[in-house]
């Protein structure tokens, strides 16, 4: 099948260098913890978590085209680094990947920190959630990107790739849907406390 998704996105190749500050709060420079990323595009905030955190253990979800550059760019570090691929195909995701890996932990925890910021749809994201919440420590966190973010105006917009009109109703184009997800999952589930507003949350018990 054709590949339907944009080659480029309207996303900056420097990350999100906040998380990594953030990180620089929780960690030591020599500790070890593991961390996530679903939707690393060119992989800005995994090189600057490699760069800061030489022990971190990093779990790295995307299109295969896109894990396979970032294999290219990350080998500098020394971190320990799990690569896990998708296709474009319309029914695969990262949540395949993030199954298996449920099931090769036997439903133990293994991410300290995770962040969401790969489809940013309902349809996959709101089911990453659960997945990732199955792989979340206590006292780990998990991040969302994103909050006002909606398919109309983004690199999906259908005047650009006229193919969403075929995926999604004119409201699933209009709606603002990871809000839909930090708003009706995650906020109202007591498990987790709040710790940037909109974004950051950390999970408190099981």
């Amino acid at each position: 099948m054709k590949n339907w998704y944009p080659e480029t996105l309207n996303v900056g190749s420097q990350g999100t260098p906040r998380i990594c500050e953030f990180l620089k709060t929780v960690y030591q420079p020599d500790h070890c913890f593991h961390y996530a990323e679903l939707g690393i595009y060119q992989v800005g905030t995994p090189k600057n978590i490699c760069a800061a955190f030489p022990n971190a253990v990093l779990h790295l979800f995307d299109y295969q085209s896109v894990v396979d550059n970032a294999k290219k760019t990350l080998n500098i570090y020394s971190n320990e680094i799990f690569y896990y691929g998708n296709t474009t195909k319309y029914f695969d995701s990262y949540n395949w990947a993030l199954n298996k890996l449920i099931n090769s932990q036997n439903g133990m925890p293994l991410f300290d920190y995770c962040f969401l910021d790969g489809a940013h749809t309902f349809a996959i994201d709101a089911l990453s959630f659960f997945l990732c919440d199955r792989l979340l420590k206590i006292g780990g966190y998990i991040d969302f990107d994103d909050y006002n973010w909606r398919l109309r105006g983004s690199s999906l917009d259908p005047a650009k790739t006229p193919i969403t009109a075929d995926q999604y109703t004119e409201e699933q184009i209009d709606a603002y849907q990871v809000r839909l997800i930090v708003d009706n999952l995650v906020r109202r589930d007591t498990r987790y406390e709040e710790v940037i507003e909109n974004k950051l949350f950390k999970k408190i018990s099981e």
